[in-house]
């Protein structure tokens, strides 16, 4: 469904909804009931393509899942073997598709997630690749679970990568050569996920089975993000 169309189902729904919802509270009636049912269900069946902007997601076909996978399946794993091979370890520079031209500019402080940065290019996992966002340790407390420590943790700490899993399906492009401005693989995403590209985020720990094979990480915990008075704290101490 195009935006013009999708938003102007989405506005039609929510007026009928309020509209006859509104006529249904002053005046019970048979009427305003299937009218306000009418309304409810223009929004439930059109929920995925709510218009909320960036960072919609997009829908898939599994046959086109399966297209790029086998397209890029075979491409990163390649990669991959390669750098085991040449003991070469790299960052990578993620851009989001729909912001493509704010590249190289540097984006002020704004909400949301930036339009591109730079993290570490770990490997794959089944169904994509795997980013690494930053390096810390973990610590399994009494009551069974994990906490974190970034800075002064105890001695019998698990040091671990935060890691996101990023489907090949979201990927658009991807440039091993970098470019005038950085010199590190460039990767084209959809942030579909929220405005995010992310599909998953898990601490890992990195293993490899023998010198020159490719690392693998062993999950140890989910990430679970801080509760939103936590965060919104966070926020307010950068201003």
């Amino acid at each position: 469904m195009s935006l013009l169309r999708n938003s102007i189902v989405h506005v039609g729904s929510w007026a009928a909804l309020v509209g006859f919802g509104l006529w249904a509270y002053y005046d019970p009636g048979f009427e305003p009931v299937i009218a306000l049912i009418a309304g409810v269900v223009g929004i439930v069946t059109n929920v995925e393509d709510l218009p909320l902007g960036r960072g919609s997601r997009r829908k898939l076909t599994p046959e086109k899942k399966i297209e790029l996978r086998d397209k890029w399946g075979p491409v990163f794993k390649d990669f991959f073997l390669r750098t085991a091979r040449d003991s070469y370890r790299t960052d990578v520079i993620v851009h989001d598709v729909a912001r493509l031209d704010h590249y190289p500019d540097v984006e002020e402080k704004g909400s949301g997630i930036s339009s591109w940065f730079r993290v570490g290019f770990m490997g794959t996992y089944q169904r994509g690749i795997l980013l690494g966002l930053r390096w810390t340790y973990l610590k399994q407390g009494a009551d069974d679970n994990w906490h974190e420590y970034q800075l002064d943790g105890p001695d019998d700490v698990i040091k671990v990568i935060l890691l996101a899993e990023v489907p090949y399906e979201v990927i658009e492009s991807f440039n091993p050569d970098g470019d005038n401005f950085y010199h590190k693989p460039h990767l084209y995403l959809h942030f579909d996920y929220g405005g995010q590209p992310y599909e998953r985020l898990f601490y890992g720990e990195q293993r490899r089975l023998f010198e020159d094979s490719p690392f693998f990480y062993s999950q140890i915990a989910e990430f679970k993000p801080p509760p939103w008075i936590q965060r919104l704290k966070e926020k307010c101490r950068l201003f």
